[in-house]
């Protein structure tokens, strides 16, 4: 029967219990399945690297040793005997690894910057991909006072300069109520101009076509590049070039203003009328009545001669005789046929 060697056996807090082994003495955790030996003082486990100093570092000689440097220079390292000589077999620093940062392909959440765009760890250049400046270029720029003062959109003050685009974005808004009353070229244009000038301006009529379209009854200004289009508010108005008008937008639709709207409506034995520039007024169908200037006369110099003052007739009783008894009727007295 061969012999069996039982060390000294238990769980590690009996161990602990326990205290010191003694020197060369060996003791098994059972549940942690260390193996530590004594020295009367402390227990060391088994396979543990020495520790300490690296100047208490023992001369390499045994392959396979490790020593942990616990304290001063280069603590915290890790070193393997490999018979001759003690090798560091941990990092701790990047100073510590072979190689360059080269050697790491870009990821989807981070990517490598050029040493050269680097000065004292800050990254010294932008870039859109197409345009480079350095951060310095970025500086002079901003520091320019000739081109940059205080930008302040929000100011009032007249001190205060606004951006070119908050200039634009004003002028913009003053449009939508100032230029509506400036004048435009045409109201009746259908096709938009091929070669309109800057600052243009047209009403659009019904039937427009190309990028005038749909756009009826908006105001199209060329800006010179498109047509800007304004729809209009009630109370717009529009002086028309061609036309030398006024007319103004009442919500439904561009009218006339600017000038008499009173309707001239025909009376008895008139026909015409209207709003009209020029407006005309016939009187009974013109069979031998004329208007003159300040009288309207039923052959003229005849007898008969209507104006401010009523219809006057002159009855002589030779000529036109008046007739009371006979429902006060005009007779012709004498019917002269005339000679040859």
């Amino acid at each position: 029967m061969s012999q069996t060697i039982q060390i000294k056996r238990g769980t590690k807090a009996e161990l602990t219990a326990f205290g010191a082994l003694l020197a060369g003495e060996m003791g098994f955790c059972t549940d942690t399945k260390e193996v530590y030996v004594g020295d009367g003082t402390t227990n060391s486990m088994v396979g543990r690297a020495l520790s300490g100093t690296e100047a208490a570092r023992p001369a390499a000689a045994a392959m396979g040793r490790l020593y942990y440097v616990s304290s001063g220079t280069n603590n915290g390292y890790l070193y393997a005997d490999d018979g001759t000589v003690w090798r560091r077999i941990n990092a701790q620093k990047l100073t510590d690894l072979t190689g360059t940062l080269d050697d790491i392909s870009e990821g989807a959440t981070y990517a490598k910057v050029l040493k050269a765009n680097v000065t004292s760890g800050n990254v010294n250049k932008v870039s859109d991909g197409v345009n480079v400046k350095t951060a310095a270029e970025i500086k002079t720029h901003l520091d320019d006072s000739t081109k940059h003062r205080l930008i302040n959109d929000a100011g009032l003050a007249i001190t205060d300069l606004w951006s070119a685009q908050k200039i634009r974005n004003e002028i913009e808004l003053a449009k939508h109520n100032i230029e509506p009353q400036a004048s435009v070229k045409d109201k009746d244009l259908v096709t938009p101009p091929a070669s309109p000038v800057l600052a243009d301006r047209y009403l659009i009529p019904a039937g427009a076509t190309g990028v005038w379209a749909s756009q009826v009854n908006k105001i199209a200004e060329w800006n010179g590049t498109a047509w800007d289009l304004y729809t209009p508010q009630v109370g717009w108005t529009c002086y028309i070039d061609d036309e030398q008008k006024i007319f103004s937008w009442n919500g439904t639709a561009w009218v006339r203003t600017g000038g008499a709207l009173q309707t001239i409506t025909a009376g008895s034995g008139l026909t015409g009328g209207g709003q009209a520039d020029t407006v005309t007024l016939s009187v009974g169908a013109g069979n031998g009545i004329a208007v003159a200037g300040a009288a309207v006369s039923a052959k003229a110099g005849k007898g008969v001669l209507v104006n401010a003052t009523g219809i006057e007739a002159n009855i002589d009783a030779d000529s036109i005789v008046y007739d009371a008894a006979n429902g006060n009727r005009l007779r012709v007295a004498v019917i002269d046929g005339g000679t040859f």
